[in-house]
């Protein structure tokens, strides 16, 4: 598996942790299935995005759910400084395929999503 290099690592304050803002976001309609990641998001009333990450147990033990947030972490540090739209949180949410899909067919997917949730969104 290829090293991802942080050029810009996203802000812990521009991170989703708490329970209610996941289900907040989820109950939005604004959702994109891709093959290794699911993106929701939802509008959040302040003036920053925000990224929130989860993977279930369905994925695996601890191990893989951890590679799989890692992942998706480093691709969110590439992506939402360039296309996060303020005031809108988004939640990605790993897959099977998460933690064995090429690198940057992972990016491309990602960034393919949130550009489609942008448009639908505004």
């Amino acid at each position: 598996m290829p090293v991802c290099l942080r050029s810009v690592s996203l802000k812990k304050n521009l991170r989703i942790k708490k329970r209610k803002d996941f289900v907040r976001v989820s109950k939005s309609n604004f959702s994109f299935r891709a093959n290794s990641v699911v993106v929701l998001c939802n509008f959040n009333g302040l003036n920053t995005h925000r990224v929130g990450f989860t993977a279930s147990k369905k994925i695996g033990n601890a191990v893989i759910r951890n590679l799989c947030k890692r992942r998706m972490r480093a691709a969110a540090d590439i992506i939402f400084t360039k296309i996060g739209l303020a005031g809108i949180d988004y939640v990605l949410i790993a897959r099977k395929s998460t933690d064995s899909v090429n690198w940057s067919l992972l990016v491309e997917e990602i960034t393919h999503a949130v550009n489609f949730l942008n448009d639908k969104i505004l």
